[in-house]
């Protein structure tokens, strides 16, 4: 018996709740450096995932970006460089952009399931600094 593509949908989205809602509790108490090394293990799987993304991604060589959960009160600095993005939980410096939103759309918006300009202009993800930059990013995210 086969799933029709609804109920299919209807269960990936169910299960993304659930996973969502089970890291909450550990990451309030996990250092952030750990968080940090696995964030970066998630997003290296979906940019080996996506050969657009990873082909795109020099266009913003030497950029920083920085991801706010508001939700967990946690952030990253993502560090493009080449074809591949470093996490790092703390940065010198200044990031070219912020975004930041619940940690659901951030992930939503970094896997390409949610398209950033609708969750944008419905508030729920907010994007800061050089505007050009940030623009950029979310392109190449929306082309994957």
């Amino acid at each position: 018996m086969e799933m029709d593509e609804a109920k299919k949908d209807e269960l990936l989205e169910k299960l993304e709740e659930f996973a969502l809602k089970g890291v909450r509790g550990p990451l309030k108490v996990i250092p952030l450096w750990v968080e940090a090394t696995v964030f970066g293990t998630f997003l290296k799987l979906v940019i080996d995932a996506n050969p657009d993304l990873k082909e795109r991604l020099p266009e913003l060589d030497g950029r920083v970006m920085l991801f706010e959960a508001t939700d967990l009160g946690k952030s990253f600095y993502l560090l493009i460089e080449g074809t591949g993005i470093r996490v790092r939980p703390h940065f010198p410096g200044t990031p070219d952009a912020v975004m930041r939103g619940p940690l659901k759309v951030l992930v939503r918006v970094m896997l390409g399931k949610e398209d950033p300009d609708t969750v944008f202009f419905s508030r729920e993800l907010e994007i800061n600094g050089d505007t050009a930059v940030a623009l950029h990013f979310k392109n190449i995210l929306s082309s994957i």
